[in-house]
Order: C-alpha cells, then sequence, then structure tokens
C-alpha cells in the first residue's frame, strides 16, 4: 500500500477498511501462525477491522466503497499539489459536486461547533469554457473535493462508506489524465485558479481519446437499463412490463439505497421508516442516518410481524419499510404477501433489496413498491466494477409518485466507463446465477451432515424456504450464499484458516470467496449482535464457478482438519475472540462505526 505521487502523503487516509479479493500473505506478528498457505487468516480479519499495521501494510486492493485505492489517493494527491496544501493535518475527499456538499454538511453537523463554516472548503474542479475544447463530454472530467482537517477524516470515510457516493477509480484515473486542463473554484478564494495548461483538440490527443471513450461508453447507461427491466419483469400472469425508464442506475448498491431512503423523506407525511428483519449494517445506518429513528424488527419472526400490524392497528404510521430478500447472513426470507396486505392497508412503501436472490432466481417485484440491488455482485461478478440499480413496480399504487420523485432528483454520476464494463459483465449474468446456484446445494449438505456444525443457513433449509420457494421463478434456484456455525468456536476459526479459497468480504463473485461475516461487519458491536441469532464466529460463503466435485473437495480437506484439530489434547489456555470476546495483540479500542 503505496503513499500515492510525490507529496501525497498528507491526504491519504489513516487506515484502509477491506481485505484483498483473494489469496494473500498475511501473517500475525510472533504468536499464532496460519496452518496452511490459504490467507487470509482469522487473525488477520480481527487485524483488519482494529486497524493494525501489520495488516495494512499487506493491502494493495480492496473493495472501493471500504477503501480509498490507489488511482483516487493519486488523484487527491495531484490536488494536494495542486492546491499548494501541505499541512500533514490535513485531508480531502473527492466526490460529485452534489456529494461533496453532502459530506461537508454531514461534517459540519457531526462538529461541536456546527455553527463554524471553515472546518471543511470545498473546491470544484471543472472544464473552462474553452471553445477549443469544448465542455460537452467533459463535463465526466468534472468532481469536487472536500477538504478537511484529519481529524475529520473518519467522520468523512462514514459518508463514503454508507453512501457509496464516492469517486470511483476509474473515474479517478480519468479525472487525474485531465486535471492540468480543468480550473478550480470554491468559496475560499485561495483555491480558485485558473486550468495550468490551455489546449485544443489537436493538443491533447491522449487526453482526447480518453474524453471520447467516456462519450461513447454513456450508450452503456440505457442498455444496462433496459438489461434491468427485462430480468425484473415478472413471470406472473397480468404483471405490467418494467419500461428502463422504471430503472435508475448509481454507483454502488449503498448509493442507490442513499438515494432512495433521501427522496422518501421528501414525502409529505409520517417520518419513520421500518427494518424488517436483519439488514446489513451500513443500509440501517443510512436509514438512521435520515430519518432519526429506524423501528427496527430483527427477528422477522411471527412475533415481530403481529407486533407491527399491531402497532399499526393503533394508529401508529411509517413512511417505507425496508427488507431483504433473503437477509444478508441469516438467510431468512421475509414474508412479502403479508407486508405487502399491510402497506396496502395503512399506506406506507416496501422497499426491498433482492441483491443476494437477485432477478434470476425469485419473482418478488410484485410485492414491493421499489427494488433495490447491488449490481457489484452475481449481475457482474468479475470483482472490477461497482454498481447499484433501483427499479420501480410499475403496478405499484405509488409508481408515478415515485418516478417522479426519483427522476427530479436524479444526478448523473454514475461514470460512463464504470457502466461500459458493468453491461459486459452482465452477459453472462443468467449462466453464472444457474451454475453458482448448482455448485452450492451439495456444499448446504456437506455442511449439515457434518458433524463439528452446529447450523448452516440458506434459504433452502431456513424455516422461511416455502416463503422463497413460492417467489421463485421456474428456472430459478436458491442462491450461492450460505453460512456456516460451528458447535466450537475455535473449529470456526480454525476451519476458515485452512479453508483453500479466495478470502474476501463480497459475495456473488465468479469465485468462492468466504469471511467471518461478524469480524468484519459487526466486529465493535459483536456482542450485540448474538441475541439477534448472529453468533460472533459465523463464516458466509458465497460459492462460485469452480467446478462442484472441486469445491466440495476443498470444503471436505477443511472439514477434515476441523475434526483432527478437535482430535488434539489442549494444552495450556489458548485464546478464543468467540468465546472470550476479545482480541490478541492489545485491548479493543474505541471505534466510531457501530453498525445495525
Amino acid at each position: 500500500m503505496g503513499s500515492g505521487n510525490d507529496g501525497s502523503q498528507s491526504w491519504l487516509p489513516p487506515a484502509p477498511q477491506m481485505l484483498p479479493l483473494g489469496h494473500g500473505n498475511i501473517f500475525p506478528p510472533g504468536g499464532r501462525h496460519p496452518v496452511s498457505t490459504s490467507l487470509p487468516t482469522w487473525d488477520s480479519v480481527i487485524g483488519q477491522s482494529r486497524k493494525e499495521k501489520w495488516v495494512y501494510d499487506k493491502l494493495e486492493w480492496a473493495y472501493p466503497r471500504f477503501y480509498i485505492n490507489k488511482p483516487v489517493r493519486d488523484l487527491a494527491g495531484a490536488v494536494a499539489r495542486r492546491l499548494n496544501i501541505a499541512d500533514p493535518n490535513t485531508s480531502c475527499m473527492l466526490f460529485s459536486s452534489t456529494n461533496a456538499r453532502k459530506c461537508a454538511t454531514s461534517l459540519r453537523e457531526a462538529s461541536p461547533d456546527p455553527e463554524n463554516e471553515s472546518e471543511s472548503d470545498i473546491i470544484h474542479f471543472c472544464t473552462p469554457a474553452d471553445p477549443d475544447i469544448g465542455v460537452g463530454p467533459w463535463g465526466w472530467a468534472s468532481f469536487s473535493a472536500v477538504v478537511m482537517p484529519s481529524e475529520s477524516w473518519n467522520k468523512a470515510m462514514a459518508f463514503w462508506r454508507d453512501t457509496g457516493s464516492g469517486l470511483s477509480t476509474r473515474h479517478a484515473e480519468f479525472c487525474l489524465e485531465v486535471l492540468h486542463y480543468l480550473g478550480s473554484e470554491s468559496s475560499n478564494k485561495e483555491f480558485c485558479a485558473g486550468a495550468p495548461r490551455k489546449g485544443n483538440r489537436h493538443s491533447l490527443p491522449q487526453s482526447l481519446a480518453l474524453v471520447e471513450a467516456a462519450e461513447a461508453a454513456e450508450t452503456s447507461l440505457d442498455g444496462v437499463k433496459s438489461i434491468l427491466a427485462r430480468i425484473a419483469t415478472s413471470e406472473q400472469p397480468g404483471q405490467p412490463t418494467v419500461s428502463p425508464d422504471d430503472v435508475f442506475l448509481y454507483p454502488t448498491g449503498m448509493n442507490a439505497i442513499f438515494s432512495l431512503s433521501e427522496n422518501l423523506l421528501q414525502l409529505d407525511g409520517d417520518s419513520r421508516v421500518a427494518a424488517f428483519g436483519w439488514l446489513y449494517p451500513e443500509t440501517v445506518e443510512v436509514l438512521r442516518a435520515g430519518w432519526g429513528k429506524v423501528l427496527a424488527y430483527r427477528f422477522g419472526t411471527e412475533r415481530e410481524y403481529n407486533h407491527l400490524e399491531e402497532s399499526l392497528e393503533s394508529g401508529k404510521r411509517i413512511k417505507a419499510l425496508f427488507c431483504e430478500i433473503p437477509s444478508n447472513i441469516t438467510l431468512y426470507t421475509p414474508d412479502l404477501r403479508r407486508i405487502r396486505a399491510l402497506a396496502d392497508k395503512y399506506g406506507f412503501i416496501v422497499a426491498c433489496d433482492n441483491t443476494v436472490a437477485g432477478y434470476h432466481d425469485i419473482d418478488a417485484l410484485p410485492y414491493v413498491d421499489v427494488m433495490i440491488s447491488s449490481l457489484t455482485k452475481s449481475f457482474s461478478g468479475a470483482s472490477n466494477v461497482t454498481g447499484g440499480g433501483l427499479v420501480l413496480n410499475p403496478g405499484s399504487r405509488y409508481h408515478s409518485t415515485l418516478r417522479k420523485l426519483l427522476n427530479d432528483n436524479y444526478e448523473k454520476t454514475y461514470f460512463p466507463l464504470d457502466v461500459a464494463q458493468l453491461q459486459t459483465n452482465c452477459q453472462s449474468t443468467a449462466w453464472r446465477v444457474n451454475k453458482c446456484n448448482k455448485n452450492t446445494l451439495p456444499l448446504v449438505d456437506l455442511f449439515a451432515s457434518h458433524p463439528t456444525v452446529a447450523a448452516v443457513h440458506h434459504p433452502s433449509t431456513e424455516p422461511t424456504s416455502h416463503l422463497y420457494k413460492s417467489l421463485m421463478r421456474k428456472d430459478g434456484g436458491y442462491g450461492n450464499l450460505l453460512s456456516v456455525v460451528f458447535h466450537n468456536p475455535r473449529s470456526a476459526e480454525h476451519f476458515y484458516n485452512i479453508l483453500d479459497t479466495c478470502k474476501g468480504s463480497s459475495f456473488g463473485t465468479n469465485f468462492t470467496l468466504a469471511v467471518p461475516y461478524v469480524q468484519l461487519a459487526n466486529f465493535w458491536n459483536q456482542d450485540k449482535v448474538v441475541k439477534y441469532g448472529v453468533p460472533r464466529h459465523i463464516i458466509r460463503i458465497s460459492v462460485g464457478l469452480e467446478e462442484g466435485e472441486e469445491l466440495v473437495e476443498v470444503v471436505a480437506r477443511a472439514l477434515e482438519g476441523v475434526v483432527e484439530f478437535e482430535a488434539r489434547p489442549v494444552h495450556g489456555v489458548e485464546r478464543s475472540l468467540c468465546t472470550e470476546g476479545n482480541v490478541s495483540g492489545g485491548s479493543m479500542c474505541k471505534e466510531e462505526h457501530i453498525s445495525n
């Protein structure tokens, strides 16, 4: 992990926040070493969550919503030199113009002195009105930098992570290439300047070629929207066809959720929102940030359905209910038909995240008003681009209201070269989903029958499997995501360490991927999540496109290793994160981000 260009050191984040996808060589300093070369290990995941240097030194590229990758760091360094700021106590973060203002506002609201307008500056970089260059496609070269005291970095990073609105790596590379031809504007006159270089269409051929490539790629937006509209359309008789105009694309799935939440807040009426079932932690953070209080029904049980219904009958009102199908990590399926009936009776909007199941496996759009997806996952699969999609149900009573609201507030921030890559990747989605589905079921059976395993969670094995099956398309399946809980927490650590697959925090990738979910997503409040059926040592596995028999052999070997591990005599006292709640390498330190 480098510091980017010379002079950019003060603009780097204080710590990365994501493990690399795939094998690495991350060893704990002293203490235990992994028993195989299948790394990262359980300890390295803990080290990453605790921001330990021995992990950071091995980290190069990672999920861009959690980590500032090198192209973005390089652009930040160039911005620092351009603005002649060498103060090591100053940092910046890069966004589109609107999101930069939102980030600065969030920092100001979190400041001890919210009236202090000098806490952060926004510098907008844009193409001068130069007739020799022409603005047109050069609009994608525009971006904004939020300049802040380094002490505000963690709060800014929380905004970057939870809203998914930061500049992408491709977009940063593009802006860095043309930065010399951009002027800067700011309310702080110190940062206002013309473009360092003048040019015309003949003097900057390399930059012009990149600009023209971005312009040509803009057609990909309509292509991806058409594909999403087609696969989201219901198979059920009498259901209307989804139009591409009902589809909205965003740079990330979290940005789609953030944008929807912000738009719903503009509607008249009750300002309360409900979260039904166990939701992805950042989704809850976004809802809390916008709505204040979230009515949480984390178990998604019959008792909670009844409680929600009784509350509505008593006169309490909500504007919207958010849920996932199935839930990311418990793999429970909500009763969308019952939720739909309540929504119709009491007038709230149902927003569902189907990232885990996707449109190829389930047909759930008729029961929700808006469906949200992270297109980074199975829709793309290749782990080389992010994206988010929002699809309106054309049969919803709120269809026209939501479409107008989203259109009126939509900002075109999804970089065309990212969309073009997504369009290329998604051509094989149906084949990949079917292959991964077939690879997953034997692994579910293997885990479920193994004596060291306490529980295996998968939409096909949960008590709500009948609800999932009732929504399944005729050629659909149960998905490629499962989670495993061992009887012995130390066995979970050992299994993860010796499992010969890629390790990382995403899912829906073309390769099999495993992660100790709570240690990464809920590390700082793992004591709290246990009571909701999410134990500290749960392992999430996303099954990929490898040969099915080979995958079974790899998992079986790791399970055999667990049996051997449990048969060993225990000498002395061994640390167990899962049973003691502490970690190696020092005492637990305070962390700003508390999830769910």
